[in-house]
């Protein structure tokens, strides 16, 4: 006896070829960066749903592969957009996704996709009850990129009951309550970021998340070098030479990332959130 296809999956792949067709064609006349070839597309949810055979699960896992393979080393602002476009979709088809949100709080909100982090960390929170570490990534967003330690200790507070180690829920405590009577410090901020790159497989990604907390490193001497200058000479630095010419710094850190070092509002050394201009050819 001979089996038939079924026409309504039949039609489904079609639909889904034809889609990713077209958008093979659109994106092909468009221009765009040399942007990692596993960030050039990003499919509808429902394509994508379409091409898993309906499974939503299966989806989310094929999108992040894509997320798993990328050479953050290599990527521009570009491919993040996408990025965290695919990481948004994830968590939208699979909130339980383990390695979405990690990674989603290790790179995303370092490159300019800070709403897309909020948005994987808060469906990460909301979906894995037994699993502290989405609420603390998310209360971390909110001390170091929001610089609002109130809310961000918020938010390790209601990750206490979901630490099953006494040791993890007396260390959240603690944290909760440095950042409230403290207030923002780069320097916490760079141990957190250590901490992360600790707790990660060795290769790219750790290397990655290393320079991360370098560079805060590196700005927390800025900081501390900036502070002592207003302190003796009554004012505050005008450029972050002076901190050299001052003698308070032998030099000014070299940002690995390339995007260096400058002076907020308020004229304390922050980081940059745009590289150099390229000089004039």
């Amino acid at each position: 006896m001979q089996r038939s296809l079924q026409p309504l999956p039949v039609a489904a792949l079609l639909v889904s070829a034809l889609l990713f067709g077209w958008s093979q064609q659109r994106l092909s006349a468009l221009p765009h960066e040399s942007a990692d070839p596993e960030l050039l597309i990003s499919l509808p949810r429902f394509a994508q749903v379409l091409l898993a055979g309906g499974d939503r699960y299966l989806a989310a896992n094929l999108a992040g592969f894509r997320v798993l393979v990328a050479e953050t080393q290599y990527m521009k602002a570009g491919d993040y957009a996408v990025q965290a476009k695919l990481q948004r979709d994830i968590a939208w088809f699979n909130p339980l996704h383990e390695d979405n949100y990690y990674i989603g709080a290790a790179l995303l909100p370092w490159n300019g996709q800070l709403d897309a982090a909020e948005y994987v960390l808060r469906r990460a929170s909301a979906a894995r009850t037994f699993d502290w570490y989405p609420l603390f990534h998310y209360g971390f967003l909110f001390y170091h990129f929001h610089r609002d330690p109130a809310t961000g200790a918020k938010h390790l507070l209601e990750a206490v009951p979901r630490a099953n180690n006494v040791q993890d829920q007396w260390a959240l405590q603690n944290v909760a309550a440095f950042w409230i009577e403290k207030g923002y410090q780069t320097g916490n901020a760079a141990a957190m970021v250590e901490a992360m790159a600790a707790d990660s497989p060795a290769g790219n990604f750790r290397k990655y998340l290393q320079v991360r907390a370098l560079r805060l490193r590196d700005l927390e001497r800025l900081q501390n070098a900036a502070k002592e200058y207003r302190e003796r000479f009554g004012h505050g630095v005008e450029r972050l030479d002076d901190l050299v010419t001052t003698g308070l710094m032998r030099e000014i850190p070299k940002d690995p990332l390339g995007f260096g070092f400058g002076l907020d509002a308020s004229g304390a050394p922050a980081l940059n959130t745009n590289p150099p201009p390229e000089p004039a050819r």
